[in-house]
């Protein structure tokens, strides 16, 4: 595998060449962005009875500062959850998964059709990724209800009914995203741009030998994408906007840029366990 330092380099190089493409994919993330909190605000505004737009401009003033207590501004609203309103926030939902997901298996495919050596054509590939996303959300729901069901339900339910048991899941359960979570990004790799969705069998295969490697790299470059983020959003959290907005322009900005640059490194750690899963089988297949 590549050393880290190399590895970022050659992140920021590949999306310097291939910055086009990227950027229309990057587009797609901001739209789906934007689309998740229009139907937000709506959301909202039915679950608080029609009151959030009007409440919300007594929380700021023009130049961002907080005119009323926020602990009491909370307290004043009045929830009715509504089909409408509950329909609209399951939208909300939905908006930004689909959105963040299309540009993330998108930016993956196509910067393994760079470091592969295949002609590169960003339209080409993203009908590829719209063909293939259907399978790939549904399968993303079904890893995200069992961890939900078998993670927190059981965890909920064990903290309810025997405490002690329900705090030692929780702690597993903490230790196993500890461990194992930086790994999933080779699968989740594995599952954008292989042809048939992995087993966890090959998965723990490719990663034979470079695991505590491919986890290292995993947690700096989560590490770096934080903290340019909250830089970002620092300097740009600067400007005469209220807060609220303010935010939500920020996050437009920058998250489907950190999105672009952390799928690529994550698309060259699986090209090396590639890299080193073909030498291996050629030292095996060669005569002594």
């Amino acid at each position: 595998m590549r050393r880290i330092p190399q590895l970022f380099g050659d992140t920021l190089a590949l999306v310097g060449r291939r910055w086009r493409g990227f950027g229309e994919y990057a587009l797609i993330g901001v739209a789906g962005y934007l689309v998740a909190l229009v139907m937000l605000f709506l959301g909202l505004n039915a679950l608080f009875d029609g009151q959030f737009f009007s409440k919300l401009e007594e929380l700021t003033d023009p130049l961002g500062g907080s005119t009323v207590d926020f602990d009491a501004w909370l307290e004043s609203f009045e929830v009715t959850p509504t089909p409408l309103a509950i329909g609209l926030l399951m939208a909300f939902g939905l908006a930004s998964v689909v959105g963040f997901t299309l540009q993330d298996i998108a930016t993956t495919r196509l910067a393994l059709d760079d470091v592969q050596g295949r002609e590169v054509d960003a339209n080409r590939t993203l009908m590829a990724t719209l063909r293939r996303l259907p399978k790939i959300f549904a399968f993303c729901v079904a890893i995200g209800l069992a961890i939900g069901l078998l993670g927190c339900g059981l965890c909920a339910l064990l903290l309810w009914a025997a405490p002690v048991l329900g705090i030692l899941w929780a702690l597993a359960l903490i230790g196993a995203a500890l461990v194992f979570g930086p790994l999933l990004a080779v699968y989740f790799v594995m599952v954008y741009v292989e042809p048939r969705l992995p087993s966890p069998r090959r998965w723990w295969h490719l990663m034979k030998g470079r695991k505590a490697a491919i986890w290292g790299r995993v947690f700096l470059i989560s590490l770096a994408a934080e903290l340019v983020w909250l830089a970002l959003s620092m300097s740009l959290g600067a400007l005469p906007i209220a807060p609220l907005f303010g935010d939500l322009i920020v996050n437009a900005i920058i998250l489907p840029l950190v999105f672009m640059v952390v799928a690529v490194a994550h698309l060259l750690i699986y090209a090396d366990l590639l890299t080193g899963e073909e030498s291996a089988s050629a030292e095996a297949e060669s005569p002594s």
